[in-house]
C-alpha cells in the first residue's frame, strides 16, 4: 500500500498506473442521476439540498449509521443538476470518523463522485488518512467480494476499500 501512496501524490495515476482522467472507465464509473421520473422533472429545490461529506462524517461521530448516512447522501447527490453544487457537496473536508475504513470511504467517494462528474478532487481526498494499509471489503456476505473485486471502482480499489459500483446508485 505504501507505493499506492506514493504514486497519488506523483500525478493522477492510479496503483494500477491507470490516468483517472484518461482511463477511468465510463462503464464501471457511471454518473449519479435520480432514476425517478417525477423527482427528475419535478426536483427539489436547490436550496432544500443540503447534504455533505462532511455531514456524513458528523453523523456518523454523532452515532448515526454510516451507511445510512451514506444512502441518504448519494440520493440527495443523484438530485443535484449544477456542477457547483455537486462540487460544495464534497468539498469540504470531513472531520475523521473515528473509523479508517469509514474515513478511507469517504476520500473514495468524493475522488469518485468529482471524477465521473468532471469535477476537481477535493485536496482532502488525497490525505494519507483516507488510504488503508489493509484492504477491507465492506459486506462479510459469501460471494461478496469477488463481485467487489471486479466492479469496485478505481478511486475505492486504489484505497484498499472494496464495493461493488451498483452499491453508489440507488433505486
Amino acid at each position: 500500500m505504501a507505493d499506492m501512496l506514493d504514486k497519488t501524490y506523483a500525478g493522477d495515476l492510479t496503483a494500477d498506473g491507470l490516468d483517472l482522467d484518461e482511463d477511468y472507465d465510463p462503464q464501471m464509473a457511471t454518473p449519479l442521476t435520480s432514476r425517478s421520473e417525477w423527482l427528475t422533472v419535478n426536483p427539489p429545490a436547490s436550496a432544500r439540498l443540503t447534504a455533505t461529506l462532511a455531514g456524513v462524517s458528523a453523523r456518523s461521530r454523532g452515532g448515526e449509521d454510516f451507511r445510512h448516512a451514506v444512502r441518504e447522501f448519494l440520493d440527495e447527490f443523484a438530485l443535484r443538476s449544477t456542477d457547483q453544487s455537486r462540487a460544495e457537496s464534497i468539498a469540504t473536508r470531513p472531520e475523521p470518523t473515528g473509523d479508517r475504513h469509514h474515513d478511507a470511504y469517504l476520500g473514495a467517494l468524493a475522488e469518485h463522485l468529482a471524477t465521473v462528474h468532471g469535477l476537481d478532487r477535493p485536496p482532502w481526498s488525497l490525505e494519507p488518512s483516507r488510504f488503508l494499509d489493509c484492504f477491507w471489503f465492506v459486506s462479510e456476505v459469501p460471494g461478496f467480494r469477488a463481485i467487489a473485486i471486479a466492479q469496485t471502482p478505481a478511486a475505492f480499489r486504489r484505497r484498499g476499500v472494496f464495493i461493488p459500483e451498483r452499491s453508489l446508485h440507488r433505486v
